[in-house]
C-alpha cells in the first residue's frame, strides 16, 4: 500500500513566500542616544582590533623563537631577540589597560 509520490518540479522553481507570522522587525532611524552607544561600541571594536593584531605579531614572534630554540639555538641569542621586541609587549599592555 506504499504510495508513489512525485514531485511538481515546476514548485521547485517558485521563489518562496513570506511567511506573515507578526514577527517582523520594523526599522527605525537612529536617535541621538543610539548614535553615541554605537560610536561607543565602533571605539570599542577598533581598541580590541588593536589589542588583538598586537598580540598575534606577538604570538608569530615566539612561535618563531620557540622554534629556533627546539632547533639548538642558544637561549642568550633568543633572549636577545626577545628583548628587541620589548616596547610591542609594553604596548601590548597599554592597550589592554585602555579597555
Amino acid at each position: 500500500m506504499d504510495e508513489e509520490v512525485t514531485e511538481d518540479p515546476k514548485e521547485e522553481t517558485r521563489p518562496m513566500k513570506r511567511s506573515s507570522s507578526g514577527t517582523t522587525l520594523r526599522r527605525r532611524a537612529i536617535d541621538e542616544l543610539d548614535t553615541d552607544f554605537l560610536t561607543t561600541l565602533e571605539e570599542l571594536d577598533k581598541r580590541l582590533y588593536a589589542v588583538l593584531s598586537k598580540t598575534t605579531r606577538y604570538r608569530n614572534i615566539l612561535g618563531h623563537e620557540i622554534k629556533r630554540l627546539r632547533s639548538g639555538s642558544a637561549p642568550e641569542m633568543v633572549r636577545a631577540l626577545l628583548l628587541q621586541w620589548e616596547p610591542l609587549r609594553r604596548e601590548i599592555k597599554r592597550l589592554a589597560h585602555d579597555l
